[in-house]
């Protein structure tokens, strides 16, 4: 248990993991046990239509005890179509096992049943069948629907068999517009008493029929594996746990060629107004490793080589899982009984999007925090608060005390002073714009000033994936877009980069508040989402108020108790004018 703390930083729940000791040039298996996790994948609705968004919780367990996992940080969720194509992918901060995300879902997708799944790094090394599954039915009101005679009656989706009892209960069945409806959750354990646990709730729109139509009650369709593979399964590589931040993998090969090139020095940068960089020396077979942190959204990463002379190709190994498994999804008929839903529903929509302007979304995007790879620099510069110079040059040599200008045979190049020792480094610092690496001090110096905002300068030896630079130097443009910056010294290969979503604060209507904008429509399709819900000593309670739109709702409620046992139960109500 000690070399786990050490490696991981963290105790995990027990001594069955997959450790490997990472070194700064190579990756070293040292023992190989089992630690498995398992994942759950809850989401606020049946059924959607397109320009909607789907929300979701996603629960990370410890497969032996089906308590929360503590060991990735990160889980991949992805909605397929019945070809595994990607509608959507998503990258989610796990905390403790625990975490959220939403897609909007596009205008352009067609009528359908849809795969969602959701998995980690990490069980990237078991087969695709552990992976969870769940199918979400869109519909797009914009295309033909062919409406049939009858409908097939799809199977029930059963996620997992519950094995705690709760209960859901509110004082009517039968609401009006705009009226608020409190739910009492009850929860006891397998004995009996009194349970705490931690739970998503969904309270959302449903066809009429749902109600009555046996085993579908709401739910979904089942996934039926075919063949599985456990017992034959192999990866295609060792995936390691993702205990901080994303692991980014690739290979490194001479140009034009598929020779791998060992122990190359490789940049990679992404680059903006919060830029970051990385470096990572290629192993003996050309594999290069970044772990990128808190980088969240989308964006393009750049990669290049340290030595500017190299001539070598990277090639970038896919974020999301490229196994599938064989499922049988039923297909999506539609007959008369959808009908009224979905032309109301399509109203609903509609007004919703002509009021969009007026009426904010119902979740808040919340900004990561960051600082920069190198932290808090021993200097930080915000050039307009000192006097502006026409060129780089008298920037530096007049108020930027940390970096030395000097010439050789007409050319540029800096020193810096390592503060700690009290001695100038005998290196050119590690020289930055935007998060970009710079090759030359000519290129900074002929900048203008007066594109760049801020300089930062440590004054340090710093080490990084292999590399040592005598100091860092980076300089960064207002809109970090490298302002100023000659587009052929910008060498190197650009990738699309899905990085973490940013993190969401769900909002809904209250009703009793007297400021709350009650004359405008409220026709959403969800009236109420928690995707963290806690449940203490058998007893938890939420609270919501339901719109403008009449019809049938549907309380949906999963999760896992502190002991480990599984938590699901469903509800309807009604809303009347």
């Amino acid at each position: 248990m000690r070399k786990l703390k050490a490696i991981f930083g963290r105790t995990l729940p027990n001594a069955s993991v997959l450790v490997w000791v990472l070194t700064t040039s190579n990756l070293i298996q040292a023992q190989d046990i089992s630690y498995r996790e398992e994942i759950h994948i809850h989401h606020d609705g049946p059924v959607y239509l397109t320009g909607d968004r789907l929300r979701f919780s996603v629960t990370c367990l410890d497969q032996s005890n089906h308590l929360l996992s503590p060991l990735s940080r990160l889980a991949y969720v992805e909605l397929l179509d019945s070809e595994n194509t990607p509608l959507a992918q998503s990258i989610i901060d796990l905390n403790d096992g625990k975490g959220k995300g939403d897609i909007l879902l596009p205008f352009t997708a067609t009528s359908g049943n849809y795969i969602l799944r959701a998995y980690t790094k990490w069980m990237r090394n078991s087969p695709p069948e552990d992976y969870a599954y769940s199918i979400v039915t869109i519909i797009n009101p914009f295309k033909s629907l062919g409406l049939s005679e009858s409908s097939e009656k799809p199977a029930t989706r059963k996620a997992y068999a519950p094995t705690a009892g709760l209960t859901i209960s509110t004082a009517s069945e039968v609401y009006r517009s705009r009226q608020k409806v409190t739910i009492d959750l009850g929860l006891t354990g397998v004995e009996g008493r009194p349970a705490s646990g931690l739970v998503s709730v969904s309270v959302s729109k449903v066809p009429d029929f749902f109600t009555t139509d046996g085993e579908n009650s709401g739910k979904l369709p089942v996934v039926v594996k075919k063949n599985p593979s456990q017992g034959s399964f192999k990866p295609d590589r060792h995936y390691l746990p993702e205990t901080k931040g994303q692991f980014l993998t690739g290979k490194v090969y001479e140009s034009g060629t598929t020779t791998p090139k060992a122990n190359e020095l490789i940049y990679l940068s992404i680059i903006g107004t919060q830029p970051e960089f990385y470096a990572s020396k290629a192993d003996s077979e050309g594999v290069i490793r970044f772990e990128i942190v808190d980088f969240y959204g989308q964006g393009e990463v750049h990669l290049q080589s340290a030595d500017p002379e190299a001539n070598v190709d990277v090639i970038i190994d896919p974020s999301f899982s490229e196994a599938f498994v064989a499922l049988e999804v039923p297909s999506l008929t539609i007959d008369e009984k959808w009908e009224g839903y979905l032309t109301q529903a399509s109203q609903n929509m509609q007004v919703r999007n002509v009021y969009s302007s007026i009426i904010p979304f119902d979740e808040h995007q919340l900004s990561a925090d960051s600082l920069p790879f190198y932290g808090i620099p021993d200097q930080k510069y915000y050039l307009d608060d000192y006097t502006r110079f026409p060129l780089m040059e008298e920037v530096l040599r007049e108020y930027v005390a940390g970096i030395f200008p000097r010439k050789r045979n007409d050319e540029f190049y800096f020193k810096m002073v390592n503060v700690e020792k009290n001695e100038i480094m005998n290196n050119e610092p590690l020289m930055l714009y935007d998060g970009l690496p710079i090759k030359t001090a000519n290129t900074i110096m002929e900048l203008d000033p007066r594109l760049v905002k801020r300089i930062d300068v440590v004054t340090k030896r710093y080490l990084m994936g292999g590399a040592i630079f005598d100091g860092i130097t980076s300089f960064h443009s207002y809109k970090g877009d490298l302002a100023g910056l000659d587009p052929a010294l910008t060498v190197g290969q650009d990738y699309s980069f899905i990085g973490v979503q940013k993190g969401a604060k769900y909002v809904f209507p209250d009703y009793d508040d007297v400021n709350s904008t009650s004359t405008l429509p409220d026709f959403r399709n969800t009236l109420y989402w928690a995707d963290s819900k806690k449940i203490s000593d058998g007893f938890g309670v939420v609270a919501f108020f339901t719109g403008d739109d009449t019809g049938t709702y549907l309380i949906d409620v999963e999760g896992i108790s502190d002991s480990g046992d599984f938590i699901s139960q469903k509800r309807f109500f009604k809303v009347e004018k």
